[in-house]
């Protein structure tokens, strides 16, 4: 059987930019408009009367003007009724100073601001079904490369990614000395963070249209490392395959015949829960052709878990930071004559201090820089992967008497494994021995006080009731905590697949709950250290 083309981008382990249209927010947001539904709702508000929105969408049928271009020129309209209406105290605005608001002093559009204040109302679907799919969606926020987005509203970074990717609202940002192609939004129609980002009067698209090129060539900065996948985007979009056929021309023949395999349109059919995968060829406006992957479904659900087995090295967030880490030192090293260097832990990008010293990077095989450094470098995720999946092949001896030589009784870090297999006695008199001491019973491991913090969770005696339980909870300590307060109902091996998911969903971003170290460290115990006593 042939393989999807989910699963080939998967096997490829790139990850893929989501192309993200309106579609995706009406499916999640509660009562979310259309854009034609937008346009009446706004002139209602100037004039209730129906006949008032009626009369210039005849009127621009009459003068032979296609669905997106009325929309621009309806959008024309409303904006100057709706401003001179708020200027004439008709209409008010909740945002700001009701009677002299800041921002009118800024010069910003009073529709534009309407248009804020409509799109931040609205809130996410509380049907358990959406809910669920919502949580099947953020998992993938490390398994993302970037977003373009032509939605105004906030719900991808809010409410999937977390606030973890950059934002970029503004066209003339999206090359910008802060932009590393990683883990970054483009939201090319604006946002309404910023009120007069939002694109959507025929003024706003002539400007849109006439940079529309940094679109293009930030797509082909993508596209070179990763597949683009449509979410909630309509074929008839024009707007959309305009990008899409400017973005075309500038591909060679080679890229042009593979196209098919980078570009995949997610389409709905209501009700179709099988992901329906067909090659075809769209025709634009122009009569150009398309070649795309098309999967039709109303089985997101499924697409997210698909991609969700992509497992990247790092998470795009962390890949990010250590971008912009180096971009710094190596402009900071361009005028200094000597460099020093450093190794410094994925998870402490954030507190480098650049202005101390000249700084220089070390680039070389994993083994060969840990037995030159050392291994006091091993951040605790590493060890955790390597308890879980035994895929690290690490040193026991230089795992003992090297990572582990200072280590605080307090800490959260599963040892046993590498004591059992060092070929040297470990000194009594050392950090190692003491932890092992402070460690060395389940009662050391799964505290009291531990168990009084999750009393509130349930208790689970099978997977199914585990997996029920995890499903509605919104962070991984809890989702831990569960099978922690449980844990004595389950294998060591239906242990450790447990915590194998979770790992794949926290995706390497650096482990904070201590429940979730507390089962690693639970296997390890019994595995190591209970078996061997």
């Amino acid at each position: 059987m042939a393989k999807s083309i989910l699963d080939r981008i998967v096997e490829k382990r790139k990850m893929p930019v989501l192309f993200i249209g309106s579609g995706i927010s009406k499916r999640y947001l509660y009562d979310f408009p259309d854009w034609e539904g937008l346009l009446k709702d706004s002139f209602k508000i100037v004039n209730p009367d129906p006949y008032y929105y009626s009369q210039y969408v005849e009127r621009f049928r009459r003068e032979g003007h296609s669905p997106f271009e009325i929309n621009t020129k309806l959008a024309s309209v409303i904006e100057n009724d709706f401003n001179a209406a708020f200027y004439a105290r008709k209409v008010k605005i909740k945002i700001g100073n009701p009677k002299n608001p800041k921002w009118v002093d800024q010069g910003i559009s009073p529709y534009k601001m309407f248009l804020v204040s409509y799109f931040k109302k609205l809130r996410v679907n509380s049907d358990p079904s959406l809910l669920k799919e919502i949580d099947s969606f953020r998992l993938l926020k490390n398994k993302i490369l970037a977003v373009i987005t032509t939605n105004y509203d906030t719900f991808i970074e809010s409410e999937i990614l977390r606030n973890d990717y950059q934002v970029f609202c503004h066209q003339n940002e999206l090359f910008s000395a802060d932009s590393y192609n990683i883990a970054e939004i483009y939201k090319i129609h604006g946002s309404v963070l910023d009120a007069k980002s939002i694109v959507i009067t025929e003024k706003d698209y002539a400007n849109f249209n006439s940079s529309r090129k940094l679109i293009i060539a930030k797509m082909l900065t993508l596209f070179a490392e990763s597949p683009i996948i449509f979410l909630g985007y309509s074929f008839t979009d024009e707007n959309i395959q305009r990008i899409i056929e400017d973005f075309l021309e500038c591909l060679t023949p080679k890229e042009l015949s593979s196209i098919s395999n980078h570009f995949v349109f997610i389409s709905y059919k209501k009700g179709e829960k099988r992901l329906i995968e067909t090659k075809r060829t769209i025709f634009t406006s122009n009569k150009k052709e398309i070649p795309i992957t098309e999967i039709t479904t109303d089985n997101y659900s499924t697409v997210y878990e698909k991609l969700n087995n992509i497992i990247p090295g790092i998470a795009a967030s962390r890949v990010r930071e250590t971008r912009k880490i180096i971009k710094q030192i190596v402009d900071q090293n361009i005028s200094s004559d000597t460099a020093e260097s450093v190794i410094v832990d994925i998870d402490d990008l954030d507190n480098i201090d650049l202005s101390a010293k000249p700084l220089a990077i070390a680039i070389g095989y994993r083994d060969s820089i840990l037995n030159k450094v050392g291994y006091g470098i091993l951040d605790v995720e590493s060890i955790i992967e390597d308890i879980l999946f035994d895929n690290k092949k690490l040193n026991a001896d230089n795992m003992c008497f090297d990572r582990f030589k200072s280590i605080s009784s307090t800490h959260l870090i599963p040892v046993f494994k590498y004591v059992r297999r060092c070929t040297s006695p470990i000194p009594s008199s050392s950090k190692l021995k003491d932890y092992i001491n402070a460690r060395n019973s389940v009662d050391k491991i799964i505290s009291k006080s531990q168990l009084k913090a999750i009393g509130a969770l349930p208790t689970v005696s099978t997977i199914e009731e585990l997996h029920k339980w995890m499903s509605v909870q919104n962070t991984v300590d809890k989702k831990a905590g569960i099978l922690l307060k449980s844990i004595y109902n389950f294998s060591i091996n239906e242990i450790r697949e447990e915590c194998k998911l979770l790992f794949r969903e926290i995706g390497g971003v650096k482990i904070t709950s201590t429940c979730f170290k507390r089962c690693v460290m639970f296997i390890d115990f019994m595995e190591n250290y209970a078996k061997k006593s």
